[in-house]
């Protein structure tokens, strides 16, 4: 029986990495120092990861003479109004409520673990009307290293005092599946297909919140 869900946040609650992901291509094409294209492939590949490991794979994406921390500076500065004039509840995934009533009704806890800043995630969630829902949240901001390493998981599970099979993690960008299976935990993919994201890795897909219910219902009641 499971005990715990934890749900990634951009990607997964809010379709808002595809959204990134075109901002990002247009900020590195912005700051490259070559005339060649960069592949999708190669865009691809920095999808998902934490603030600081980002900054540097835009550098060398970019092969900019830039530091990591101005490229950092800038990159936060050229998609702030873009990212706080967003309608949020346009790309809320409604269906996830689906989703939290079955995890209501059957104790199971739920917990958000993301790369975002605290104050990003409380937003997202106090706008959609679920924070409520939401007994834990872990920003992987406070920590020293963030997805892809396995630490944002491994501190919900030692909030929860709980072991690995009895949690799983819903993600979608490699980096975050990495992080989740590096802690142990069986992970669900939300399928993205817009993106060359390898999820070949999670335990289960699901191409929207209804299939993974179905997918977190098989799992609970499995035993």
């Amino acid at each position: 029986m499971l005990k715990l869900i934890i749900f990634d946040m951009d990607g997964v609650i809010i379709d808002s990495e595809y959204m990134g992901f075109g901002l990002l291509q247009r900020f590195v094409n912005e700051l490259k120092t070559f005339d060649e294209p960069i592949s999708l492939q190669q865009f691809s590949s920095v999808v998902g990861r934490s603030y600081q490991d980002l900054f540097l794979a835009i550098k060398q994406l970019s092969k900019s003479p830039l530091s990591v921390e101005e490229i950092g500076e800038r990159l936060l500065n050229y998609d702030k109004d873009y990212w706080e004039n967003l309608d949020y509840l346009a790309i809320f995934r409604q269906d996830i409520r689906h989703i939290i009533h079955f995890a209501k009704a059957n104790n199971i806890k739920l917990a958000v673990a993301s790369s975002a800043d605290r104050k990003h995630i409380e937003r997202i969630l106090t706008l959609t009307q679920i924070r409520e829902h939401f007994d834990f949240i872990m920003s992987g901001k406070e920590l020293v290293k963030s997805k892809p390493d396995p630490a944002i998981y491994q501190k919900v599970l030692a909030h929860f005092n709980l072991n690995s099979d009895q949690v799983i993690a819903i993600e979608d960008s490699e980096h975050g599946i990495a992080s989740a299976k590096g802690a142990g935990l069986k992970v669900i993919a939300y399928e993205e297909t817009r993106i060359l994201i390898d999820q070949s890795k999670a335990d289960f897909k699901g191409k929207d919140m209804n299939a993974i219910l179905t997918i977190l219902q098989s799992l609970h009641f499995a035993n």
